[in-house]
């Protein structure tokens, strides 16, 4: 994907959360981070790329639709202060469990699947679940409740999504404003263009 690094950046509180949510789950339990800060022209291509694909399978939209259906699993890419794109922050992470031997647990759905069940209630909303549907349930839920021990947020059309310090945890949360603005990674580059 254009633009995109190959390792996983947060804040250092968001950091520091997510060590306490690893420490407290059961032993047999891991906890896996999948994304973290990205660039500006990444969220663009996943904005893009997403909108693309609902486009070409629902062309029957209005550009309004269009625009709602692809911000419910990817946000609009912003760099403004007072509204920039989540990931941007560094306070949204993606997150799933994995079990002893680091392999990932059963969500229900894949990571970046971008369909109702992801919501992050979906399954809670099966009145005759299956075994599956219940274990997938059950994994969502502890994922759920450990992240949200550590003070984290979730965003409800993504059972991996959570946030802390940014405008959708300020609200969720209920907080005036957020902690966190929009980020960039300290680099050659970024220097010299401060420097020149």
């Amino acid at each position: 994907m254009p633009g995109a690094v190959n390792e996983c950046y947060v804040r250092e509180g968001v950091y520091r959360r997510l060590l306490k949510v690893a420490r407290t789950l059961p032993a047999e339990y891991g906890l896996v981070v999948l994304d973290g800060w990205r660039p500006w022209r990444v969220q663009q291509y996943l904005f893009d790329t997403l909108q693309e694909a609902i486009h070409s399978h629902h062309p029957e939209l209005g550009d309004e639709a269009l625009l709602e259906r692809t911000r419910e699993f990817v946000s609009v890419p912003s760099r403004e202060a007072s509204s920039p794109s989540p990931h941007l922050t560094g306070g949204a992470v993606d997150v799933t469990l994995s079990d002893a031997d680091g392999l990932p647990m059963d969500m229900g759905t894949l990571f970046d699947e971008a369909v109702p069940v992801s919501h992050t209630a979906a399954l809670e909303e099966i009145s005759r679940p299956d075994a599956r549907q219940r274990q997938a349930r059950d994994n969502r839920r502890r994922l759920f409740d450990a992240m949200r021990e550590q003070g984290f947020t979730n965003l409800p059309s993504e059972w991996w999504h959570y946030d802390m310090g940014d405008q959708l945890w300020a609200h969720y949360s209920r907080h005036a404003q957020a902690l966190y603005g929009p980020a960039e990674l300290e680099t050659i580059e970024s220097r010299w263009r401060r420097q020149l």
